[in-house]
């Protein structure tokens, strides 16, 4: 990948990037374990404006492994809320992430339920709401199923985790803390609160540790015209998707007249910085707190960088992974902004450590390294989480697909989570678990077709192994990358 016209005054510049990425290359599969999430949440949201942000901030953070999201009474009935998160989490490539409806508690509607109606989170109309399993069974399951401690993030009342005490008392074993937003403790108000008082005071006796995050007080962070500008520069489809919902006219509105402020969006960065939050009042044992903002303008900055999360990269050898034109050959470099901008730095990344590790640039390694961060995007996880099966066979080209998925997913056959199927009918194809869910992707027949004609061309004009068709498949690998969306060339299909 690396030129071998790199300028000639440069020769110490080009030995020790080819050092490091030979490094980077062997190092990468010895110890994925730095790109797991530090937080394992629950989501439980009302569907407000408000959470939108905040489940946007905990998507775009690699931080955190989101379990699954629930949809609660509150801004929006439960299955208008489940109708939201769904279309967010389509909108964003992150289908594989479990969501269900709560339990209606409210007998009036809210004055502010039209407003948050209003707000799309992305294409709703294409969205099915219908699923036999509810926020309780969900929330059950999620606990019984995760050794890691489990962190409830509540983005609206405390319905659905009583509901899970009630149902089995045990599993608040598993919960850490709850995280939620209300305007103050002792006694207890808010919103979030006065939603369903019951089921917050039944949480609040079953003695977990439970976080009151509050942005009131002369500290108040308010969300203005200035800070949806700033978002909206963010190049980041995290940031792009609160920036398309903010921007009709209702929304506007109350921006311009200083009503909205952070609420439930300030959950995220409490999380990862609860330093920027002073801890104003508890009760004796320590089970309940409430923590208040600091200063705005640090949580400001902070909201923004988490926003940026998505154009960094975790490497264990590099501080930030190469992509300054002169590292690179000549017939790579018109490509390099192009692919960043696409698909983020991640892909950049997967892409040249699959083609270093493949011994040449490569279609179908191509196709595995999109099909494997597909798979990720779609459980929203990092590298060395998920297992493989790939129906790509054992013979070349097709089967070059296999150092792609391998690379961008961490399952390596070295960790024992790559397989490659006995099935004697191969295809670009493979299944992807993750804590016993599989979605199964499949390269689109019509992209196929292409691969299929582009590499016989190749050959009818050069012959299948000379140094002329190795340059004409370098050309195709290069141009599929560019402009193939990983989003649009693959079909999903959930085996279980």
């Amino acid at each position: 990948m690396f030129s071998s016209g790199l300028n000639t005054h440069k020769p110490r510049l080009k030995l020790m990037a080819l050092i490091v990425l030979f490094l980077a290359l062997w190092a990468f599969p010895l110890n994925g374990h730095s790109a797991k999430a530090r937080f394992h949440i629950l989501i439980d949201t009302d569907a407000a404006a408000d959470d939108l942000r905040a489940i946007c901030l905990f998507l775009a953070s690699p931080e955190f492994e989101i379990l699954a999201i629930t949809a609660s009474d509150g801004a929006l009935l439960p299955e208008e809320g489940l109708l939201k998160v769904r279309a967010l989490l389509k909108s964003l490539g992150h289908e594989g992430i479990p969501t269900a409806p709560g339990k209606a508690v409210q007998k009036g509607k809210p004055s502010w339920r039209d407003f948050c109606q209003g707000i799309r989170w992305g294409d709703e109309e294409s969205i099915k709401t219908r699923d036999e399993m509810k926020a309780v069974d969900l929330t059950l399951n999620a606990l019984e199923n995760e050794p890691e401690p489990v962190i409830a993030v509540c983005l609206g009342a405390l319905t659905s985790m009583a509901q899970a005490f009630e149902t089995n008392p045990q599993i608040k074993d598993g919960i850490s803390r709850i995280v939620w937003y209300n305007d103050g403790v002792g006694p207890l108000s808010g919103t979030n609160y006065d939603i369903d008082r019951k089921a917050a005071d039944d949480v609040i006796s079953a003695g977990i540790p439970l976080e009151v995050v509050s942005n009131s007080g002369e500290n108040a962070f308010v969300f203005d015209t200035g800070v949806l500008k700033s978002i909206e520069a963010i190049p980041s489809p995290y940031a792009e998707r609160i920036a398309a919902s903010h921007s009709n006219r209702s929304v506007w509105r109350r921006i311009e007249s200083g009503h909205l402020k952070l609420w439930d969006d300030l959950l995220p960065v409490f999380l990862l910085h609860p330093d920027m939050f002073e801890c104003k009042a508890g009760d004796e044992a320590g089970h309940l707190r409430l923590f208040t903002v600091k200063n705005a303008e640090e949580i400001k900055a902070e909201f923004l960088e988490i926003l940026e999360s998505r154009n960094d990269v975790k490497s264990l050898v590099f501080t930030g992974f190469p992509d300054s034109p002169e590292l690179f050959a000549a017939d790579v470099r018109p490509y390099i902004d192009g692919i960043i901008r696409k698909y983020g730095k991640e892909e950049w990344r997967m892409g040249v450590l699959t083609n270093e590790i493949h011994g040449h640039l490569g279609i179908y390694s191509i196709i595995g390294a999109k099909m494997g961060l597909r798979a990720r995007q779609y459980f929203h996880v990092g590298v060395d989480d998920i297992s493989v099966v790939s129906f790509a066979g054992s013979t070349p080209p097709l089967s070059c697909m296999n150092d792609g998925l391998q690379v961008s997913t961490g399952g390596t056959v070295g960790h024992g989570l790559f397989t490659v199927s006995p099935e004697l009918l191969y295809r670009p194809e493979a299944t992807f678990t993750f804590k016993g869910k599989t979605v199964r992707i499949r390269l689109k027949d019509h992209y196929w077709e292409i691969v299929k004609e582009d590499i016989q061309k190749g050959v009818d004009l050069y012959g299948s192994a000379t140094e002329d068709n190795w340059k004409y498949v370098r050309r195709l690998a290069l141009r599929y990358w560019l402009e193939w969306d990983r989003q649009e060339i693959f079909t999903l299909e959930k085996d279980n």
